[in-house]
């Protein structure tokens, strides 16, 4: 399970599980923090609860508030009631994603020989408390281990998340499309604009005939601010060795 160190904030969502029913209160696990809360029969659901089996079951896992904390006495309170369906999906979303998280980190950690437990006090609850969750600090770490580096992260451990990271998120691609008009006066000007087609294809563009003299060219990236810069500078490096065909690219919001 993905683990959070010290004590969680009132406020919070956390997710736990049913661990004892009382008379007027559950027992439950706060999973991510690996210690006790409690929720008082009044914070189970809305309105007045005869018998608090008829709402949660032992074992049962969900999501709940923590709505006061005590660190000193280890007390913290914590409500199922006051945690709507949309705020139950969303934490569910984020600490499955964070479970998926933690397998990176472990499988960063056999890149360097550490356990998972050394990874997390070396580098895990720095990338939560700086990225805001640790599945965050490994989307950030596909761009680069530069990101990760600039928050003071170790470079070894940077480099070896960056590396998982990559592997193992799979990415949004997206698409950009230029309008590209062709036309040549030349004695070989069709061969002249086969030559500047075929120099698209080799760039990395999908060539699309639209009718003469108007193409469509693609770029497919999965790094969308670096790809918009690299597709302009791909149809600027082409206009300017196209001597003999007059091009004319314009790229289509």
């Amino acid at each position: 399970m993905a683990k959070k160190r010290g004590f969680p904030m009132q406020g919070e969502l956390v997710i736990c599980a049913v661990k004892k029913l009382n008379p007027n209160s559950a027992d439950v696990f706060l999973e991510e923090y690996g210690m006790d809360g409690m929720v008082h029969i009044s914070e189970i659901v809305t309105g007045w609860v005869r018998n608090i089996k008829d709402h949660i079951k032992v074992g049962q896992t969900g999501v709940a508030k923590v709505i006061r904390v005590n660190e000193d006495e280890g007390y913290i309170a914590l409500s199922l009631k006051r945690v709507d369906s949309r705020q139950e999906k969303e934490k569910l979303k984020e600490y499955n994603l964070d479970k998926k998280a933690e397998k990176m980190l472990e499988m960063a950690a056999e890149k360097r020989k550490k356990t998972l437990d050394q990874a997390y006090k070396e580098v895990g609850f720095t990338l939560q408390e700086s990225f805001g969750s640790l599945f965050k600090a490994f989307k950030k770490s596909v761009s680069g281990p530069e990101g990760l580096i600039s928050r003071g992260i170790a470079a070894e451990w940077a480099e070896a998340i960056s590396d998982v990271a990559v592997k193992n998120i799979e990415q949004k691609e997206f698409e950009f499309r230029a309008d590209l008009t062709l036309r040549s006066y030349d004695e070989n000007g069709l061969d002249s604009i086969k030559e500047l087609l075929g120099n698209a294809e080799k760039a990395g563009l999908e060539v699309l005939y639209i009718s003469a003299p108007r193409y469509m060219l693609k770029f497919r990236t999965k790094d969308a601010k670096k790809g918009e810069r690299e597709f302009q500078e791909i149809l600027e490096k082409l206009e300017s060795k196209s001597k003999k065909v007059e091009t004319s690219a314009k790229i289509i919001e």
